[in-house]
């Protein structure tokens, strides 16, 4: 056998696992890089580009108003209610997994309220847009 005919075989194995790895993955995502140096206003447009990121559409839309109080805009209502307004002075954010899929919650709850049910801000998320907007979320009350 000469070396040729090796090589050939090998290519297809390679192009075929490097295909593979791909698998599931966006074609193009816009990062976004979070720290704790960010502004309001950056730290706002984050957010606005971490629920977009995967979607074609956004889930939602985020504005800051005066006092630290934050505006939702949901697509899908939201506690049946697409547009509300969440106060982000005393509260702390939580990112919990819903029971029946691989989806995700984010609430903001009242620090030293245990009982608190909490505020849904978005449901139905992946992982790594839950847990970027809990971030932010906790974040933003150091900008106000």
């Amino acid at each position: 056998m000469t070396r040729r005919t090796h090589t050939a075989p090998m290519a297809v194995a390679l192009a075929l696992l490097l295909g593979a790895c791909a698998e599931g993955y966006p074609e193009r995502s816009e990062v976004v890089t979070l720290h704790y140096g960010m502004g309001q206003a950056e730290a706002i447009k984050a957010m606005n580009q971490v629920v977009k990121g995967k979607q074609p559409k956004s889930p939602a839309r985020f504005a800051m108003l005066e006092d630290c109080v934050l505006e939702v805009h949901a697509r899908r209502p939201v506690d049946g209610r697409e547009s509300r307004t969440l106060v982000l002075k005393g509260v702390r954010a939580v990112a919990t997994r819903t029971a029946d899929s691989d989806s995700y919650r984010v609430t903001l709850h009242r620090s030293g309220s245990p009982g608190d049910p909490g505020q849904t801000v978005m449901h139905g998320v992946p992982w790594t847009t839950a847990t970027q907007i809990k971030w932010l979320l906790e974040y933003l009350p150091s900008t106000c």
